[in-house]
């Protein structure tokens, strides 16, 4: 049959989204988070909250309109206006819904693509004149942009959308009135969409020729997507499931430790992805005008920011630029110093409570032989550790001595010189907000970047802070996306980690230990170890790409779903505590056999799997140097579940053990918790 008019619905007919219609919504709410902060009310404070009552305006508005008589239709500025008024504080400007609205357009554009098989079914039905009909809250000349940007101008002679006219299709009067407007009856009308009642039964009442458009996988696949909006969770465990597939369908050519440690990698990935997310987001509120990703661990944050941020841009706004930074405590610590001095080493020594006397030297980047007159003067041997060494008469006696206040001295001024030419090269720039993003855990090469370049703002985005022991200047900000020990002492239990935390993110290319000048231009020499290294390449590197191919998997849906970082914050944490607390065999192997160079403080290649004999052990109970041993070995262990997986020692011994690093860690969290308290 020939009609006379055929209409066709535009979504799910048209078009089709790659998400639920709500994430459009909810892409909106961000967008605006991100752009006003700070303005919004109390009740208001995630984008979440604002999508909520922005459905509520919709409700609102809607009701208004059935208690006037009319159809319950709206429009987007109309809309926007109205839930502005709502959040905001105070008046915003007058073209800003207009300029939201905008936006919003934009991401229908970005969601949508046209039905593949809609322009073979339209064919079916011949008609002299094609109208897109839609009940929907933007306007027709809107519409008509989508639908002319996808391609499908070609399948309509014109369109009216439910807003235009304030009538819609699902109460029978936008049909009505296309009939009077165009002079047409009923059974010269055919009408194609997805909706039973809006598209099919509605019509059908009025004589008018409804016809289902329900292509089954087209159909199917829009409830699969849909039903992802539902919960979070589903989705989590969605996008889980593809990431486990595709690590399973991976060829993988790796000893066992390696594909233990690839798919370990995938499923920790949720942890990753939400601080890279959480990473710009404060880059957007902070308003920051660069991101540097410290080495070492920074390195490969940054891929995985890479992964989520392929454009550079977030909810619409644009992040600003990333780069890595090679800078260590170590290599930042002495040009930070103002003077040789106990107050100055004191923000070493407030993080180690033991000084190992060669491992200053090491630390401040002296040579320990040069100074062996003075070390017999003052009764020192390079061996030596000593605890709380701020009060060591004999190291106060060192530092207070010409020939070594005049090395030191002159180290400042050398490391500073070469520092800040190898940060203006970077972009660190006076004035500018700079991000600082690394592994966390009390931001010590924070604080003396801030003391270097005391003009810039630095702003430190970490996993986890700890509480803070060194003063903090004027110039710097900290935040921690799982774990903030200042702020939550029952966070302590996560920090028992740290250091098989900092192994499964570093990279292989080495720890900065100082800035040479080359060819012109000053670059950082890294110090790279092969022992170090082993778990890069046994253990590191496999899981390291066992996230990024998650990452790979899980970007395109954080961008359709709208997910935040709060969204993924309880599963961050939760793995967290499963590295913590109950890690492969493989992992926790690994880091026990692994060495570790230990720079400040002892300013040796530390043995984890060499543990104290048991005798040592007991002895300590009434002579310092075994407790010191002891005490020692637990402080730079600290993870239990490393413990269990030394080898060469009996069960007994490896029980004593576990049981002393159980007590240590109790009492460390108590402490803490009355040191809030307090």
């Amino acid at each position: 049959m020939n009609y006379k008019l055929k209409t066709v619905d535009v979504w799910d007919t048209l078009l089709r989204r790659d998400c639920h219609p709500e994430c459009i919504k909810l892409a909106t709410a961000a967008h605006v988070y991100f752009e006003l902060p700070g303005k919004f009310k109390k009740n208001y404070q995630q984008y979440w909250d604002l999508y909520r009552a922005r459905v509520d305006t919709e409700v609102r508005l809607a009701k208004a309109a059935r208690e006037a008589g009319q159809d319950e239709e709206y429009e987007i500025v109309q809309v926007l206006k109205e839930w502005l008024a709502e959040v905001l504080e105070l008046p915003c400007a007058e073209n800003l819904a207009e300029r939201f609205a905008e936006y919003e357009l934009s991401i229908e554009t970005k969601r949508t693509h046209i039905d593949p098989d809609i322009e073979d079914f339209l064919k079916e039905y011949s008609a002299g004149k094609t109208l897109f009909l839609s009940d929907f809250y933007m306007n027709s000349e809107m519409l008509k942009q989508l639908l002319e940007q996808k391609g499908v101008s070609h399948l309509y002679d014109d369109g009216i959308s439910s807003c235009d006219v304030g009538l819609n299709k699902r109460s029978g009067t936008l049909f009505k009135y296309v009939h009077d407007l165009y002079g047409v009856s009923p059974s010269e009308h055919v009408h194609i969409g997805d909706h039973p009642w809006s598209d099919v039964e509605a019509p059908q009442k009025l004589g008018i020729t409804g016809i289902l458009f329900s292509p089954s996988e087209s159909h199917a696949a829009r409830h699969q997507r849909e039903s992802l909006f539902v919960s979070r969770e589903a989705l989590f465990e969605h996008l889980r499931q593809l990431s486990v597939k595709a690590a399973a369908s991976t060829p993988l050519a790796l000893e066992k430790t390696g594909i233990a440690a690839f798919r370990f990698g995938v499923e920790a990935a949720p942890l990753f992805i939400g601080f890279a997310l959480w990473i710009a987001e404060q880059a957007i509120t902070q308003r920051l005008n660069r991101v540097f990703f410290l080495t070492r661990e920074g390195e490969f944050f940054l891929r995985i920011y890479k992964e989520l941020f392929p454009d550079n841009q977030h909810f619409g706004h644009q992040l600003p630029a990333v780069a890595e930074l090679e800078v260590s405590r170590l290599s930042t610590f002495v040009a930070s110093m103002d003077e040789p001095s106990i107050d100055e080493l004191n923000r070493i020594w407030r993080l180690n409570q033991s000084q190992r006397v060669s491992g200053l030297f090491s630390s401040l980047g002296l040579d320990y032989s040069d100074f062996t007159d003075i070390m017999s003067e003052v009764g020192l041997n390079g061996s030596d550790v000593i605890d709380a060494p701020q009060n060591s008469i004999p190291l106060s006696k060192l530092i207070r001595s010409g020939a070594f206040k005049d090395a030191v001295n002159q180290k400042i001024v050398e490391q500073r010189e070469l520092l800040v030419e190898y940060l203006k090269y970077k972009g660190v720039n006076a004035g500018e907000q700079i991000g600082i993003v690394d592994i966390g855990w009390r931001g010590t090469i924070q604080d003396n970047l801030a003391r270097i370049e005391s003009t810039t703002r630095f702003h430190g985005m970490y996993i986890g802070l700890r509480k803070m022991l060194n003063p903090q200047t004027s110039n710097t900000s900290k935040s921690a996306y799982a774990a903030d020990e200042r702020l939550d002492a029952d966070t302590g239990k996560l920090f028992e980690s740290f250091a098989v935390l900092e192994m499964l993110c570093t990279s292989n290319k080495g720890s900065t230990e100082k800035y040479v000048r080359s060819e012109g231009k000053v670059e950082a020499y890294r110090n790279i170890s092969n022992e170090e290294n082993s778990s890069f390449y046994q253990f590191s590197s496999h899981f390291q790409e066992g996230v990024v191919l998650a990452a790979k998997i899980w970007a395109p849906y954080l961008e359709r779903y709208v997910v935040g970082a709060a969204d993924l914050n309880s599963s961050a944490i939760h793995i967290w505590e499963k590295i913590s607390e109950n890690p492969g065999i493989e992992l926790a192997k690994i880091f026990i056999e692994t060495p570790q160079h230990d720079v400040f403080g002892f300013g040796d290649i530390f043995q984890k799997n060499k543990a104290p004999k048991i005798s040592t052990i007991f002895y300590s109970l009434v002579n310092k140097s075994a407790r010191r041993q002891v005490l020692d070995y637990i402080r730079r262990v600290q993870w239990t579940s490393g413990i269990k997986q030394i080898d060469g020692i009996s069960f007994i011994h490896k029980s004593i053990l576990i049981g002393l690093f159980k007590l240590a860690n109790v009492i460390k969290r108590y402490r803490m918790k009355t040191k809030k308290r307090s």
